[in-house]
């Protein structure tokens, strides 16, 4: 499909196809943190009112960071999907692992893009900068987040214990 485009029209097409992309992508990493993040919140606030063991926070933030992950994996993957159905790439193995190399910024891999669509991968690696950069600072507060957590369950755990 986007192969068809007129090579006039091409350096248009990916700066369109691109940038529409890249704030689809950037839209629904916000979402998906704003949702992976309230969850964690929500999540440790029942463990204070519990006072539960500070050992079992660690499944907590866990879940967490494994959420973060597949949001990643995902964006990959409608990125990939994208050039896989628009015709710029052969399979769907190739799509994938070209848009996880870009959108990492690796660049590892020897696949590329049709001579006139290479403007879309540093557009990829934007997309992917851009949502590693947000993830981490949110992965900041939740680490100090956790740490907290811990810190109060332990105390609140060492309170409620008897004196021997």
């Amino acid at each position: 499909m986007l192969m068809r485009i007129p090579e006039d029209f091409v350096p248009l097409a990916v700066l369109v196809l691109g940038g529409l992309m890249l704030v689809i992508v950037l839209t629904m990493h916000g979402f998906g943190l704003d949702m992976i993040v309230s969850r964690y919140k929500r999540r440790a606030a029942r463990m204070r009112e519990r006072s539960a063991n500070p050992r079992l926070a660690v499944f907590i933030f866990t879940r967490t960071i494994s959420l973060m992950l597949m949001l990643h994996v995902i964006e990959i993957c409608l990125w990939g999907s994208v050039i896989w159905m628009g015709g710029l790439v052969h399979n769907v193995h190739e799509a994938f692992y070209y848009c996880a190399n870009t959108y990492t910024t690796l660049g590892m891999g020897s696949m590329v893009l049709p001579h006139n669509w290479h403007e879309l991968g540093p557009l990829i690696a934007i997309a992917g900068l851009f949502a590693f950069a947000w993830t981490t600072s949110e992965l900041f507060n939740i680490v100090g987040d956790q740490h907290d957590l811990v810190a109060e369950l332990s105390a609140a755990r060492h309170k409620n214990v008897p004196a021997q």
